[in-house]
């Protein structure tokens, strides 16, 4: 059995969250991959031999990553079927004001609904401020917002806000989740050809008859 994160990031902050949820399933007994659509082509990524998926995208100017959509479109009916998770990478979770807070979640439920998936786990984590790997607009642009959003901040630093504990139990969740969907081996028709393909782990695993 084995599980990917796959990511989309932009100055990084999504990567490391992403790592870190990979460590932390791992850690959790589920052995798990990392796949950036930033640096690699999502088209021939073999979703389908990994039994469970973690996807996860940064909010720039109020989008996730069309490449995430794109892979749920075409994987729809997998993630149906296998342990899924999405996670949502963002600034104004962590603003100081109620509005911004509930617009970021607002804006990660509404891309859910529009790529019509339903993840079993999800979650939305604080980001980052990267100065120093802005351009000068953008740069400026940021801190106006952090400026009239969150709190005073320096253009000569970078600011982290994620809170990793919260990665961190994400991903030892998820994993139990993960563990908790493990079919019972059923048996099987004498001959292959009659035999119906079923996977080991599905979030169908424990539901009634």
């Amino acid at each position: 059995m084995r599980a990917i994160v796959i990511y989309a990031t932009c100055e990084g902050q999504t990567e490391q969250i992403a790592q870190r949820i990979a460590k932390g399933m791992t850690a959790g007994g589920v052995p798990t991959d990392t796949f950036d659509v930033t640096r690699h082509d999502i088209t021939e990524l073999a979703v389908e031999s990994y039994e469970a998926v973690v996807l996860g995208s940064s909010l720039h100017y109020a989008q996730h990553d069309p490449r995430i959509a794109w892979c749920i479109r075409q994987h729809r009916d997998l993630l149906a079927d296998i342990p899924a998770a999405f996670f949502s990478v963002s600034l104004g979770i962590v603003s100081k004001r109620f509005k911004d807070r509930a617009e970021a979640r607002r804006l990660a439920d509404e891309f859910l609904q529009e790529e019509n998936f339903t993840p079993s786990r999800r979650a939305c984590f604080a980001g980052a401020l990267r100065y120093s790997r802005y351009g000068w607009l953008k740069k400026r642009l940021m801190h106006w917002i952090a400026e009239k959003s969150w709190r005073p901040t320096e253009l000569n630093r970078d600011y982290e806000f994620t809170n990793w504990d919260n990665v961190d139990d994400f991903a030892s969740e998820f994993a139990k989740f993960i563990h908790s969907c493990r079919r019972e081996p059923t048996p099987q028709p004498r001959f292959a050809f009659t035999r119906k393909p079923q996977r080991e782990y599905s979030v169908h695993a424990n539901a009634s008859p």
